[in-house]
C-alpha cells in the first residue's frame, strides 16, 4: 500500500486526502482516504527522530 500524509492530493483525482478508521483486517488504526474514488493509503510516518525532539521526556521516580 503507497504512503501518503493527510492533505497530499489523491494521485487519481486531486482531492485532498482525510484520516479515516481503517477497514482493513491486515491494517490497525488510521489511513489517508479519498472521499470522491474510495481509494485508501498508509499514513506516511514524520521522521522520527523529529517526533521524539518535540516530546517532553518523563523520567522515573527515585
Amino acid at each position: 500500500m503507497l504512503e501518503k500524509k493527510i492533505g497530499e492530493p489523491c494521485p487519481t483525482c486531486e482531492t485532498p486526502l482525510q484520516r479515516r478508521r481503517s477497514t482493513f483486517r491486515t491494517i490497525v488504526g488510521d489511513v489517508a482516504f479519498c472521499a470522491r474514488c474510495c481509494s485508501s493509503f498508509e499514513i506516511a510516518r514524520e521522521d522520527e527522530s523529529a517526533a521524539v525532539l518535540l516530546t517532553t521526556p518523563t523520567f522515573a521516580p527515585i
